[in-house]
């Protein structure tokens, strides 16, 4: 009779193993994070390695198992997202949010809700953020507590946070981006999205066209991605551009666009900043630089580029159209070389350099703002140009209506009157 030699002779083997299956693909993840995390690293490369590993340990260990059925289990489990597989693949899903491994949230149509599907346990829920990060070119650690990353294959956003920072649980929150729904900036308006109006979206067009500086902010959630987008989509393809993020969402279809994001989880003087690839876009022969959010130190970098002739466009985190340029302050100052500056000689070189400042909320905006530097009270002017009138809120939404404000009479004007040509070609 021939004998496998990878089939165990029943040697510790429970006598049951088909009832605690999920035990026994927890306890193999968990051995194969702590042995072959190089090679869990890059598992699309190492694939056949990775099975052959778990072929041996199961047939080694857990052999009175149905093996073959045991190893797909496992398979899928560390090619796919385990029990979130089903909402990212969701349509309707933007957002997955896990506080401990009882405690699964989603973000559908704008509304979260809680899932009846949970983790098998803590510790199969801390191996799988543990995985999460891992699979995706990252480490988390004790040391290294807080990891965001980014699944570029499924256009996810990965945010993780374990002890000595987490107090009770692990989390994991999940960004989901969908390239294949993106709309187009007039299907932003023309839609029951509504983000503008017909008069914001010739506004829009015209600034993009004259090359006007724009600032979009908003907390998180409120839109300021998808509009960006859209609007370096419509920038005219002889203007070259270098996009830089922290983790991929703009997904952008420009023909002339280099997208970047920043290299991190590594020896700190191998990680690549996003202050560095902002830099390192001021030699790429750039008609265009883009920050995908301003965070930090970068945000001098950007606006030295801007303030010299590139063309530029970001997005911050700001509760309102006037509190932005004071925020865009606090973020230059993280940079050595700006903590010299005096707040107004910074809020000054920002009022020459940004053009418009949008304020979104809930998918919409809610503020379009002319930036003026007035010279004769020596400091920043607000010229709002549109505003949108909120009658009520239903459902986390805003209900109400467009309003045209003022017209463009700075910066603006002038940019936009030079470029009428092209304007008219374009929207005529």
């Amino acid at each position: 009779m021939l004998i496998n030699p990878l089939k165990s002779e029943a040697n510790n083997v429970e006598p049951n193993l088909e009832v605690n299956k999920d035990k026994v693909i927890g306890e193999i993840i968990s051995f194969l994070i702590n042995n072959y995390s190089d090679y869990l690293s890059d598992i699309d490369i190492n694939r056949n390695i990775v099975e052959n590993i778990i072929r041996e340990k199961v047939y080694k260990e857990y052999a009175n198992m149905n093996t073959e059925s045991t190893i797909k289990n496992i398979l899928d489990r560390i090619f796919g997202y385990y029990i979130l597989q089903k909402y990212i693949d969701d349509a309707d899903v933007s957002d997955i949010r896990v506080t401990s491994f009882d405690r699964v949230f989603v973000k559908r149509k704008g509304n979260w809700e809680r899932i009846k599907e949970s983790f098998n346990s803590k510790e199969d829920y801390t191996n799988f953020v543990r995985y999460c990060i891992l699979k995706n070119h990252g480490k988390i650690t004790n040391e290294e507590p807080i990891v965001v990353v980014s699944d570029r294959k499924n256009n996810l956003r990965i945010e993780a946070g374990i002890e000595p920072v987490n107090v009770s649980s692990p989390n994991l929150v999940i960004r989901i981006h969908r390239p294949n729904l993106n709309q187009t900036l007039e299907e932003l308006f023309m839609t029951d999205i509504e983000m503008f109006d017909l008069d914001i979206y010739k506004f829009l067009v015209k600034s993009i066209i004259s090359g006007c500086n724009i600032i979009i902010s908003g907390k998180g959630g409120s839109g300021k991605t998808t509009l960006m987008r859209n609007l370096i989509n419509r920038i005219p393809e002889d203007l070259s551009i270098t996009s830089n993020e922290e983790t991929a969402e703009l997904n952008l279809s420009h023909p002339n666009v280099i997208q970047r994001e920043i290299l991190n989880n590594r020896n700190k003087d191998k990680n690549i900043t996003l202050a560095k690839l902002t830099a390192h876009s001021l030699v790429m022969s750039n008609d265009v630089v883009v920050i995908g959010e301003l965070k930090g130190e970068e945000a001098m970098v950007f606006f030295d580029a801007v303030s010299t002739g590139h063309r530029g466009y970001a997005t911050l985190h700001s509760d309102s159209s006037k509190n932005t340029l004071d925020r865009l302050v606090t973020l230059m100052k993280r940079d050595i070389s700006a903590q010299s500056y005096t707040d107004k000689y910074l809020r000054k070189l920002l009022a020459m350099s940004v053009d418009v400042v949008i304020f979104m909320k809930n998918f919409k905006i809610h503020e379009i703002a002319e930036v003026i530097y007035d010279e004769e009270i020596q400091d920043v002017r607000y010229n709002i140009l549109f505003e949108f009138k909120v009658d009520r809120y239903e459902n986390g939404k805003s209900i109400g209506h467009f309003e045209k404000v003022n017209d463009a009479i700075n910066k603006v004007k002038e940019k936009i009157e030079l470029s009428t040509t092209e304007i008219e070609r374009v929207l005529l």
